[in-house]
């Protein structure tokens, strides 16, 4: 391998690690320390701060202390990125019409991997809600209307591991295959405590020109103002928004 090929690779190793580690943080993991990202990335612990540091410079990640966090860049990125989604502003009109019919929190969620991505949301009027700043999170699929939705309609493929998440939480494979299989027939989703215990959900399809599900709409809330039997009613909602 010559030089220049040499560099080009160590410039692509060092990007995929930095990606790696940015893609580390999430809702349980808000800051890391040195020792922790060099046992996530697999490497020493000089390479891992040397990393950090660079990322920290870069506006990417901001120190707290002997740990740190993901830095404003990265928010001005993302407000960059949602602007950037033709669905998001596509849906907005939906969305604001669904919360008020509902009152209750309303998603729209994309596919992402061999996950889902929540890059919109409009909170929930009540002062009890079960929004938790759901924009920005990925979630399995399974446990989840959005996720069945885009698994219905081959957006995503269907996950190896079906995590259970509570009692409810659909873990069987063939269980999984026939209430996709209902989705497709009724034209929407739900989720009745599978991903949380008192959440509940219920998602439709939204399709790109080409016909193709490109996202899911969602609305959720409390068992307590969504029972079993208004289901049917807010799922065509959903998809009739």
């Amino acid at each position: 391998m010559t030089q220049p090929d040499v560099a080009a690779a160590a410039t692509y190793q060092s990007a995929e690690r930095a990606l790696a580690l940015l893609s580390s943080f999430d809702e349980s993991r808000t800051e890391i320390g040195v020792t922790e990202m060099a046992e996530s990335l697999g490497v020493h612990k000089s390479t891992a701060s040397r990393l950090a540091a660079a990322l920290e410079r870069g506006g990417y990640l901001a120190r707290n202390g002997r740990r740190y966090r993901l830095g404003a860049e990265l928010i001005r990125l993302g407000t960059l990125a949602a602007g950037s989604f033709d669905v998001v502003a596509r849906m907005h009109a939906a969305m604001e019409k669904l919360a008020a019919r509902t009152g209750e929190t309303v998603n729209l969620a994309v596919p992402s991997g061999d996950g889902i991505l929540n890059v919109a949301e409009i909170p929930s009027s009540y002062i009890l809600s079960c929004s938790a700043g759901w924009t920005g999170r990925r979630t399995k699929p399974h446990a989840v209307a959005k996720g069945k939705v885009l698994m219905a309609y081959r957006a995503i493929e269907v996950p190896a591991d079906l995590e259970r998440y509570t009692a409810r939480t659909i873990t069987s494979p063939a269980e999984l295959r026939a209430e996709l299989a209902a989705v497709r027939r009724n034209g929407y989703a739900t989720a009745v405590g599978e991903l949380e215990d008192d959440l509940i959900a219920v998602a439709a399809p939204v399709f790109g020109a080409g016909g193709a599900c490109v996202a899911a709409l969602s609305v959720s809330g409390p068992v307590s103002r969504m029972p079993p039997e208004a289901l049917p009613a807010l799922g065509r909602l959903c998809a009739d928004p």
